[in-house]
């Protein structure tokens, strides 16, 4: 991020906190710290996003299509059940559908019926699917590397190791620590 946008988001930092803090004065419980990270993280979520569809547009690549070829590449076979891709990439079925339909008509991946389940489809990489990220993926390493470059590996770990106990939670608030 250049210095010009490192100030105007800092800036934008300050002035939502500052805004919190005045919605605080209002409700003395307001959970500032907690209402800023949500929103912290939201911000970082849209901007690695917008990051990721910058390198995905060129490919012809949603940040959709490109999490289910990432999910079919990463299983052993190369398949999955659609409804296995709904929770890992936090998608409807209807959206997995059009996605997978648009991949398949670019011969991405393929679908068929299970040989287990006959009644279930799987939807599995294709060695041109492969291909393509074999392609890209390190232009990819180079950008998601540099968004992270003020951070040691031990940052890293800690900031994940702390954002999956936000997600775990998050997913189940009435869980202890969470909200009731």
């Amino acid at each position: 991020m250049s210095d010009a946008k490192d100030v105007a988001m800092s800036s934008q930092i300050d002035r939502i906190e500052a805004g919190l803090k005045r919605v605080a004065t209002h409700f003395p419980h307001f959970p500032v710290p907690e209402f800023l990270l949500s929103r912290l993280i939201v911000m970082l979520g849209r901007d690695l996003a917008a990051v990721h569809d910058q390198l995905l547009h060129p490919q012809g690549l949603s940040e959709p299509d490109f999490k289910v070829l990432m999910v079919l590449f990463s299983q052993n076979n190369g398949s999955a059940f659609p409804s296995e891709l709904c929770a890992g990439i936090a998608q409807s079925p209807a959206n997995i559908t059009r996605i997978s339909d648009g991949l398949v008509e670019r011969g991405l991946i393929t679908r068929s019926l299970s040989e287990q389940d006959r009644r279930r489809m799987v939807l599995k990489i294709t060695p041109q699917g492969e291909r393509l990220l074999h392609e890209f993926l390190p232009s990819m390493f180079v950008v998601v590397r540099r968004c992270f470059a003020g951070l040691s590996d031990e940052d890293i770990q800690a900031i994940t190791a702390l954002l999956k106990r936000i997600a775990a939670t998050a997913e189940n608030p009435s869980t202890p620590g969470g909200a009731q």
